[in-house]
């Protein structure tokens, strides 16, 4: 499962238990990257699930860090948690403090409300509607800035997100009446050709 991604304009970005430091704020940092790739104002880091919710100098880390970054001024950043404590409470203070939009919450809707998305909902999907590939040109193209993204991503992510791509391809073909599996032979042998040949 992908920890950062794109979800109805929102970037989520979910941290898993045991999360280091280090870890934090790679996630941190593709999430605020994807935003701007996305044109995105909003960022929802799923944080039930870290370790650092609890430990205040940890989140006090997380949001000196993110001032770092320097996240365009625009970005509302909702911190998602299983509970209010004092350390989410500060993390939220702390980044207010250095002039973020920030708020934490324990419920996901309420969060999406805060972060404006029935509001924006009619833009994000008009400006993705306008990016729709019409073509097989403008959907390879759209691949490759997807593989380019994935420069970060753990391989095996990598090697799970591709295995997905490919079923809902086969998918869809089988649907078109197209056996794309015949397709694949040939292609594969046609690439083993062209490596012969070098």
């Amino acid at each position: 499962m992908r920890d950062v991604w794109l979800d109805n304009g929102v970037v989520w970005a979910a941290a898993a238990a045991g999360l280091p430091v280090s870890a934090s704020r790679r996630l941190t940092q593709r999430a605020i990257t994807m935003a701007g790739e996305a044109k995105s104002s909003r960022i929802m880091l799923d944080f039930r699930g870290a370790t650092l919710i609890g430990n205040t100098l940890a989140l006090t880390w997380h949001a000196d860090m993110l001032a770092r970054l320097k996240p365009p001024g625009e970005i509302h950043m909702a911190m998602l948690c299983w509970q209010y404590s004092d350390s989410v409470q500060h993390w939220e203070r702390t980044m207010k403090e250095r002039g973020h939009l920030a708020g934490v919450f324990t419920d996901s809707e309420a969060a999406l409300a805060w972060l404006g998305d029935a509001a924006a909902a009619p833009a994000a999907q008009a400006a993705q509607a306008a990016e729709e590939p019409t073509d097989a040109e403008s959907l390879k193209r759209l691949l490759e800035r997807y593989a380019d993204g994935l420069s970060a991503v753990p391989h095996s992510q990598v090697v799970a997100e591709f295995l997905e791509l490919l079923d809902c391809l086969l998918a869809n073909a089988e649907l078109l009446g197209v056996d794309a599996m015949r397709g694949l032979e040939q292609q594969l042998r046609m690439q083993r050709k062209r490596r012969d040949q070098r």
